[in-house]
């Protein structure tokens, strides 16, 4: 019988072995008695717990450095608002950095919106016209809203009438004045008289026509672009009247009272942009003590100097008279305006007026009696 359990015990003798693999994942035995691999276990379980640490120790230290990265990225600007400068006389220069920016803007597709800071009594009609045509191609594909700090008149505010919001300082000197004025060099000027009959103006009724065909222009624009916001007629609107900015939101020339900051904000909500960048565009080689030019009689634009003297008299500004002098200078005068008085009047008193003072200096050179 003993050579029968003989075979019966060495399936028996395997058993610790069996049972010390399925201990990897019990504590003890069947009988209490802890496995005799356990201490391995432990073992492998604290290295595998030192090396969780040290992988979370790195990820964390990995972290500090990818971090800042990933937070900028994330809370970096969602768009920019691009301000562009109109500042001083409006000239050929004023024209193409308007043109190149807006251009510019609707190029780049970070640029959301923009924003027009006007300081400005008007200028040259060409260069405004280009200014407003600019403004009006980029209003059709994002916000555009323009800010006008003291000056917003003439030609400056022809330029911006295209815009989504025109806002206006409370204290600003001269909004809208949507007309046009002939001058001419001044009488002491250096530029001033001409070389020859060749080089006359043309005449006093051609150049009335002129100034009332680009006078008529300008209105026209104005009210194509705010007719539904200006309360005036045409004829009001004609009259070419500069007004305060707490007449120009009443009366519908601009929308409402604000500088350039709050347009910038606004511009951003409109534009569906919470977090954005500002990128300003100022005026660059700003010609010093208003517009030196003058227009010769082939049409072209040419700069004056004191040795200038080809030059004819019926040049055509988009300039508003209240700002005349600081926009244009004194080698210029103003010969008549649309808006104010028609240029058969303004010539008649005019020549009145000439008459009523040589008229005096006559009579007092003759000791108080006229001649």
């Amino acid at each position: 019988m003993s050579s029968e359990k003989g075979p019966t015990e060495s399936p028996d003798e395997s058993t610790p072995d069996t049972d010390t693999r399925t201990e990897r994942h019990s504590p003890t035995t069947s009988d209490g008695v802890p496995p005799r691999s356990e201490s391995g276990s432990v073992v492998d379980r604290l290295t595998t717990r030192h090396a969780v640490g040290v992988a979370v120790i790195l990820a964390l230290a990995a972290g500090l450095f990818v971090a800042p990265s990933v937070y900028g990225a994330v809370t970096g600007p969602d768009g920019t608002v691009a301000v562009i400068e109109i500042d001083g006389a409006i000239d050929s220069s004023t024209a193409q950095h308007v043109e190149d920016n807006l251009r510019d803007a609707r190029m780049n597709d970070s640029i959301q919106a923009v924003v027009l800071e006007v300081d400005s009594g008007g200028g040259l009609p060409a260069q405004s016209e280009r200014m407003y045509a600019a403004v009006d191609r980029t209003a059709s594909v994002m916000p555009v809203y323009a800010a006008v700090d003291t000056l917003g008149a003439s030609g400056a505010y022809l330029a911006i009438a295209p815009a989504d919001r025109i806002y206006v300082a409370p204290s600003a000197q001269a909004v809208g004045s949507v007309g046009v004025a002939g001058a001419a060099p001044a009488p002491n000027g250096p530029s001033a008289g001409t070389t020859g009959p060749d080089k006359r103006g043309s005449d006093p009724d051609t150049q009335r026509e002129r100034r009332q065909t680009l006078a008529n222009l300008f209105i026209e624009n104005v009210i194509e672009q705010r007719g539904e916001e200006i309360e005036l007629d045409r004829e009001a609107i004609a009259h070419a009247d500069a007004y305060l900015g707490t007449e120009a939101v009443a009366n519908g020339f601009a929308d409402r009272f604000g500088f350039v900051d709050g347009a910038v904000a606004d511009a951003a909500t409109e534009a569906g942009i919470d977090d954005y960048a500002v990128d300003t565009r100022r005026t660059e080689n700003r010609v010093p003590g208003g517009i030196p030019l003058l227009q010769q009689d082939d049409s072209t634009v040419v700069v004056v100097d004191d040795s200038e003297s080809d030059l004819n008299d019926d040049l055509i500004l988009a300039v508003a008279p209240q700002t005349w002098d600081e926009t244009v200078g004194e080698e210029i005068v103003m010969t008549s305006y649309t808006g104010r008085l028609p240029t058969d009047q303004l010539s008649s008193e005019t020549n009145a007026d000439d008459a009523r003072t040589q008229h005096d200096d006559t009579g007092a050179t003759n000791g108080g009696e006229p001649a």
